[in-house]
């Protein structure tokens, strides 16, 4: 009987195009600009999908969030919690790809001076904007601020309808299904369009793209360093005086498996088997607690979406004004919390800032192509962030089994107690 040969995964194919279409673009040169125009038609598929993906995301992730009320105080202090380690996230990219700036290690390549930033408003009249007088015309004309608030607006009054709104919370999960299945089409060309894409790059400027690829790298795994041990450190060693490198030796299983998968819902069952044993954190909390942090705690987006955006920019010589700088961050910490769920997520919300903004997307594709090896790193901090700010939030109800972080506490006889406990329920249940 013939083995099964396991299918090559997605990321794997657009690392083998980018490759390609590097080697492709030295050898040809200018002459493997023909090519071209099959790269600018994935940009185009993925543009497609934008105003889709998030006006359906964040109305659908608004008004499925009514677990809240049910757990009164903690829900909201997790939420809170929530909210300030993604907006953490965003404001340390935004600001290290501000001082490192990976993207203008290609200056001098880009048509630095050539290219203006599309005019933009006041940071008040940017305020006001945000309020679309026609939901309608902010869609197709691809605004995004607005798209999002009466995304946002629509969420919430499902919420106040109570039940009336399970027919159109249906008909979004559905239609959320079919948007999914249209990027999954989508980036079935990637690898085509990365190749496509690559190959002009490298063919108009050689192999100095990699440097600007690597400096990106770098800024993005700072990033990571940065908001794991400064922003979630601190928080723990403040209001529940745990140090992170004991909690990230009790999280290294969870942390494994995200890593590995690069999937955050993959580590969600590891989470909730450890989360009394290993955390302290009751089951009842944690099983609404992760859950929700799984859906709407996506720091690793938040953190990644100013990066690439004003890598980018950079790339392309573009000088970001103060409020596009505000503009982009508020857009990454609103978009990230629809990002669950989304096939590439990241991708498609840079792109359609990059729109909104007029900056050329073909640079993304250095991105794109090798998204995996910072994608494995994103994950981590998403996990890593639901745990930590349930434990938190516990703390803070006065919920948490504090035994469990004390010296001498005994984790192997603890485990091996929840698992005489589950043989025991198995057998009263047979």
């Amino acid at each position: 009987m013939k083995k099964q040969r396991k299918k090559m995964s997605s990321s794997v194919k657009m690392l083998i195009g980018m490759v390609l279409g590097l080697a492709a673009g030295v050898i040809f040169g200018d002459k493997v600009a023909i090519i071209k125009p099959f790269g600018t038609l994935f940009i185009n598929l993925l543009k497609m999908c934008m105003v889709p993906i998030i006006f359906v995301s964040i109305t659908l992730s608004v008004a499925q969030v009514t677990d809240f009320k049910q757990f009164g105080r903690i829900g909201g202090k997790m939420f809170a919690l929530f909210m300030f380690t993604t907006t953490c996230g965003a404001i340390i990219g935004s600001t290290l790809v501000k001082v490192i700036k990976p993207g203008t290690k290609f200056l001098g390549m880009a048509s630095v001076g050539k290219i203006t930033v599309t005019q933009t408003p006041s940071v008040s009249e940017t305020l006001l904007a945000i309020v679309p007088t026609n939901p309608i015309k902010a869609m197709s004309n691809g605004d995004l601020l607005a798209t999002i608030f009466f995304a946002i607006m629509l969420g919430v009054s499902l919420i106040l309808i109570g039940e009336k709104k399970e027919p159109v919370v249906n008909f979004l999960g559905s239609l959320f299904e079919a948007v999914m299945q249209m990027v999954k089409i989508c980036l079935k060309y990637a690898p085509i369009g990365v190749f496509a894409l690559m190959a002009d790059l490298a063919g108009t400027h050689g192999l100095k793209v990699l440097k600007p690829l690597a400096m990106f790298f770098t800024t993005e795994y700072l990033a990571m360093i940065l908001q794991m041990f400064l922003v979630y450190g601190l928080l723990l060693y403040v209001f529940t005086k745990i140090n992170i490198f004991k909690f990230l030796n009790r999280a290294k299983d969870v942390i494994l498996i995200s890593f590995t998968t690069a999937s955050g819902s993959a580590a969600i069952p590891v989470e909730l088997e450890q989360a009394e044993s290993h955390f302290g954190i009751p089951n009842k909390i944690a099983g609404f607690g992760l859950t929700i942090g799984a859906t709407v705690n996506q720091d690793g987006a938040a953190l990644n979406i100013p990066i690439c955006v004003m890598f980018v920019a950079q790339f392309n010589g573009f000088n970001l004004t103060p409020t596009q700088l505000f503009t982009i961050v508020l857009m990454a910490i609103i978009m990230s919390c629809g990002a669950s769920g989304v096939p590439a997520s990241a991708t498609v919300f840079t792109l359609s800032i990059l729109s909104s903004f007029g900056i050329p997307a073909e640079a993304f594709s250095l991105i794109l192509a090798s998204y995996i090896i910072i994608d494995v790193g994103l994950t981590v901090i998403n996990v890593v962030s639901d745990v930590v700010c349930v434990l938190i939030a516990t703390k803070l109800e006065g919920q948490l089994n504090e035994e469990v972080w004390k010296p001498g506490y005994n984790l192997k006889k603890a485990i091996e107690n929840r698992k005489n406990k589950v043989i025991e329920k198995q057998a009263v249940n047979i």
